[in-house]
């Protein structure tokens, strides 16, 4: 009976802590963002610093950044309401983190190494892996820097441009890790839609809010396309063979984390490709309207990210042409003048 008894009260105890969340732990997460694996990285304790979240957005700064971390968060909304009214794409939750370096300590520092402090109820730290948030993006700007208008054109391609792209690839992350996953994660050669899509949320981005960013950024992808071209012949990119998606491979540790990247000409390939994808949906775009964009992220968000194949078919659904052909046989030459003219665009 005793025994019984005890049962019975350990069972509405596991109840009530699954209602209640029960007490709570505090958990360590660390990311980096390395650059040079032969120098130190500098740590940086979310907890010590300010922070302003406005909707998704967070960022967080040093006391003398506050105006800047303003500027920061009020472009970031911006952009994110850009890319929801006109692609229809929620692009989410997002924290970045103002990281004041001088150029002496930048040539010294090989990264940044952050630590930020959850907080998560102990009954689900016990059932499962602790999950971690999505890392903040720092963004390396002059201890002085004091507004965005001020800043160089490097911290304002992070905001209006590597930020965007990013977090077109957290999203279609969310939605697989969500149960959206349909064959998109497992087939590499998605990559020429998401990247793709990734490039044209930067385009739309820095071509409203910063035109000295977008023409910088549509001169690069360019000169990427010229460099592949040279005596390539016949003179197209197959994006369902050149561009394929990346397995990483990580070597974990702090000092000691790093991700296989290619080199030599398969570098040159894949740098292409950036380019490549982007024309490749700015002449949707141009020939069907920007609606068909949307309409075709509304269905695989909603329905579930299919396969390669499956994803050009639908897009072939409502261009009328032949996708996967597409996909596979992109005029360089083409590219560049869409490009181009992309750049050229009132």
């Amino acid at each position: 009976m005793r025994n019984e008894l005890l049962i019975l009260l350990g069972i509405l105890l596991l109840a009530l802590l699954m209602v209640l969340g029960g007490p709570t732990v505090t958990l360590t997460v660390t990311t980096s963002s390395v650059w040079d694996r032969s120098k130190p990285l500098k740590e940086i304790d979310l907890s010590s610093m300010q922070h302003l979240t406005q909707g998704e957005i967070t960022v967080y700064f040093e006391p003398q950044q506050r105006r800047l971390a303003g500027d920061v968060i009020h472009a970031l909304r911006q952009g994110w309401q850009l890319v929801a009214g006109r692609l229809g794409i929620a692009l989410g939750a997002f924290g970045v983190v103002l990281v004041a370096l001088s150029e002496s300590e930048r040539a010294e520092i090989g990264g940044i190494y952050l630590k930020q402090q959850v907080k998560q109820s102990l009954l689900s730290a016990l059932q499962q892996r602790p999950r971690s948030p999505n890392p903040p993006f720092p963004v390396k700007v002059p201890p002085g820097l004091q507004s965005l208008q001020e800043a160089d054109l490097k911290t304002r391609l992070s905001i209006y441009l590597t930020m965007p792209h990013e977090m077109l690839h957290r999203a279609v992350n969310e939605a697989l890790e969500s149960g959206l996953d349909k064959g998109w994660r497992s087939d590499l050669r998605t990559r020429g839609f998401e990247d793709g899509l990734a490039e044209y949320v930067g385009y739309i981005v820095s071509k409203e809010f910063d035109l000295e960013v977008h023409r910088h950024f549509l001169e690069g992808r360019r000169k990427n396309v010229q460099e592949a071209l040279q005596g390539r012949e016949p003179p197209t990119y197959n994006l369902t063979q050149e561009f394929l998606g990346h397995r990483e491979v990580y070597f974990f540790g702090r000092e000691d984390s790093r991700r296989l990247l290619p080199q030599g000409a398969a570098a040159v390939k894949i740098a292409a490709g950036y380019g490549v994808s982007l024309a490749f949906w700015l002449q949707i775009a141009q020939k069907h309207g920007e609606g068909v964009i949307k309409t075709f992220w509304q269905r695989i968000s909603q329905r579930g990210f299919p396969n390669a194949k499956e994803a050009a078919r639908i897009l072939s659904e409502l261009t009328g042409e032949d996708i996967w052909q597409k996909l596979q046989n992109m005029d360089l030459h083409e590219v560049l003048r869409t490009l181009e003219q992309a750049a050229g665009a009132p």
